[in-house]
């Protein structure tokens, strides 16, 4: 079959499944099973090529992540492994991360043996894009599930960078690192009860809900850690709901925060906590 007619009647399936970026989701799929570009796929496809595309376009249009499919997800230029049971990091959160690198840059410039915690860590995707752009820091990610951890393991060594990454509940802290840190960063778990896009459903459901009428358990929890984990002058950077953004202000502020605010994501919507910890 030619290979732009199958491209175009993927691209319809996809949009009539309601997938959103239908277009962009069949071009990756096919670059996954043809290994090029779109500019030089071949004229025809063969038989195998063919049933290949067509069991991944209708595991898209059931609403699987493309992540999953794939096997594979990108983040602040990181190629990761994605597979069920782990969550798929968003491109929102390139956000938090840009605003801890550029901080964690300037600390860089006056200090020595900075060390930055990356709570509910997940697939490593923020701890290992923190150490491959601050490779003087010594980066920790601490993740609860046995499947993640393994998941982000995998993905710290494929890429060569050396993040330690411990198993363990993000919400207790932990003794060996009160008071040692410079920079907390979290995405934990903080969706309030409400319907979810369809691709949710395949993810653990762990990673996603924060439980309480608000979804605000959680992160309420990972705000009073990260106190405890922080030097004075420490930054902490968590991802929230955008319905949660005073709330989270609120108990920082209550802890003892300062330069407490909340900041917003590329759709300009209440995404961040940005918190410090005062100076002695």
């Amino acid at each position: 079959m030619h290979t732009l007619f199958f491209f175009q009647t993927a691209v319809k399936r996809l949009e009539a499944a309601g997938v959103a970026a239908a277009e962009n989701d069949a071009r990756l799929l096919f670059e996954h099973i043809l290994q090029a570009p779109r500019y030089i796929w071949p004229g025809e496809l063969d038989g195998d090529q063919q049933q290949l595309i067509e069991e991944m376009v209708t595991r898209r249009c059931n609403r699987e992540p493309l992540a999953y499919i794939l096997g594979k997800m990108w983040f602040y230029g990181l190629e990761l492994k994605a597979e069920p049971g782990v969550f798929c990091v968003r491109p929102e959160t390139e956000t938090l991360v840009e605003t801890a690198l550029n901080w964690g840059s300037s600390e860089s410039k006056t200090a020595e043996n900075l060390e930055a915690l990356d709570l509910c860590s997940g697939s490593g995707a923020i701890a290992l894009a923190l150490q491959a752009n601050l490779p003087n820091w010594q980066v920790t990610g601490l993740e609860q599930s046995s499947t993640a951890l393994g998941n982000a393991q995998e993905n710290a060594e494929k890429l060569g960078l050396p993040v330690r990454f411990e198993q363990g509940d993000a919400t207790v802290v932990n003794p060996q690192w009160r008071s040692k840190m410079s920079l907390v960063v979290s995405n934990p778990p903080y969706i309030p009860p409400r319907t979810l896009p369809a691709e949710t459903t395949y993810e653990p459901a762990a990673a996603l809900w924060g439980f309480g009428e608000d979804g605000m358990e959680i992160p309420a929890k990972i705000i009073e850690v990260a106190w405890e984990y922080l030097l004075p002058g420490g930054l902490f950077l968590m991802e929230h709901d955008d319905i949660q953004g005073e709330a989270t202000v609120a108990i920082a502020r209550k802890l003892g925060f300062s330069e407490v605010q909340t900041r917003v994501d590329l759709n300009n919507r209440d995404r961040f906590l940005y918190a410090r910890k005062p100076q002695n």
